[in-house]
């Protein structure tokens, strides 16, 4: 949804409508989402380093070829959600030693602090500067800061999911506060772009208007991230209840994967579309996944990217 809104948007439609408001809020919540998935996953039972190094690999190599079916995204090596989770996958959020388990834990708590205390070393609001990899250099910055999805904040998402696993009915009256504070910051952001004029959401701000970035993703952003995310988990056993969603949950990155050729076709295929297409095709290319999903016979799981994982 995000990505074809992105590909695809009528030139009518700016980032303070209402619409635009609408578009950014259910955009912002997708990576962070996943993100907190991730945590989740990873606070299971301890993995052997062999096969975390067999899943990273696996993951850096589908970020490689979502960079090159979206040549007018990415470089060949340019990090992204991929990259991130490879990284996630090597944290020993769970270990024999409970003193590497907790000092894991409140690191990957802590560093997103750095958004806070030094925020201009995530570098510029600028996409080009956040995919341009001219080295082993600019690799290493682009995975752990200054990238699309660095490490560092987004660890702290993944550190979310672990502590919703891990700590299960005890984290529900701290969500409960967290989620009533975002509320109230996302509110007061809100009103205060809407005097102003500003942008109250956007992927990039070269100028620094924006009050909430996703590149870098900044405090109010990580703020009303893991609100949304908080508030979705809360309704997550309704979700699940929807016919063949969780079929679509299964393979959501063969889907992440196998869409990425389609936004480089609708790049070149579809320029300025109406208001009427933009919503068509955002609804069609959205929601042709789910049966797709729901009839993927289950000999053919071996096919996808999540049963190679299951294989290391």
């Amino acid at each position: 949804m995000v990505h074809v809104a992105a590909t695809a948007p009528p030139p009518s439609i700016g980032s303070t409508s209402a619409l635009g408001y609408v578009v950014a809020g259910l955009g912002g919540l997708a990576a962070p989402l996943f993100v907190v998935l991730a945590g989740w996953g990873a606070a299971g039972k301890p993995r052997p380093w062999r096969s975390r190094c067999a899943r990273a690999g696996l993951l850096l190599a589908a970020q490689v070829l979502v960079n090159l079916c979206a040549p007018h995204l990415y470089g060949p090596f340019t990090p992204g959600v991929l990259s991130l989770f490879a990284l996630l996958a090597l944290i020993p959020w769970t270990h024999p030693s409970q003193a590497v388990q907790r000092g894991v834990r409140a690191t990957a708590a802590m560093l997103p602090a750095v958004v806070l205390l030094a925020p201009t070393l995530q570098g510029p609001s600028a996409w080009d500067e956040r995919v341009l990899v001219r080295g082993v250099q600019d690799l290493v910055s682009h995975l752990m800061l200054t990238g699309l999805y660095p490490l560092i904040p987004w660890c702290g998402l993944a550190w979310l999911g672990v502590m919703l696993r891990t700590h299960g009915d005890a984290m529900r009256r701290p969500s409960i506060a967290w989620c009533l504070c975002g509320v109230m910051v996302c509110g007061l952001l809100l009103y205060r772009a809407g005097q102003t004029g500003v942008p109250w959401a956007a992927p990039t701000s070269p100028d620094g208007r924006a009050l909430l970035t996703f590149f870098p993703a900044n405090a109010p952003f990580l703020l009303a991230a893991s609100t949304g995310v908080l508030i979705l988990w809360a309704t997550g056993a309704s979700l699940a209840r929807a016919p063949g969603l969780p079929a679509l949950g299964r393979l959501s990155l063969t889907v992440y994967v196998a869409h990425t050729p389609m936004l480089w076709l609708l790049h070149r295929a579809v320029e300025a579309p109406s208001a009427t297409l933009s919503a068509g095709l955002v609804i069609v290319l959205t929601l042709m996944w789910w049966p797709i999903a729901a009839l993927w016979p289950e000999s053919g799981r071996r096919w996808t990217f999540e049963g190679a994982l299951t294989k290391v």
